[in-house]
């Protein structure tokens, strides 16, 4: 098992949520984080420093057209 982090973020990339929880690998993390994302947010799966994935919304890093 290993620690993950799933990060719910908004479309102005804030963190509104943060679920942390031990799963088997990378593809149970991301299964969790599928029931989690919505239209309005994205999730971010994290296990230590590593970026698993993400799952919604494209990465603007705060920038606006």
């Amino acid at each position: 098992m290993q620690h993950y982090r799933l990060y719910i973020v908004t479309a102005a990339e804030d963190i509104s949520r943060t679920v942390e929880d031990d799963y088997p690998n990378d593809l149970a993390a991301l299964a969790q984080a599928a029931r989690l994302q919505t239209e309005e947010h994205a999730v971010e799966v994290w296990t230590g420093e590593r970026l698993v994935a993400r799952l919604g919304g494209a990465f603007d890093f705060g920038r606006r057209a």
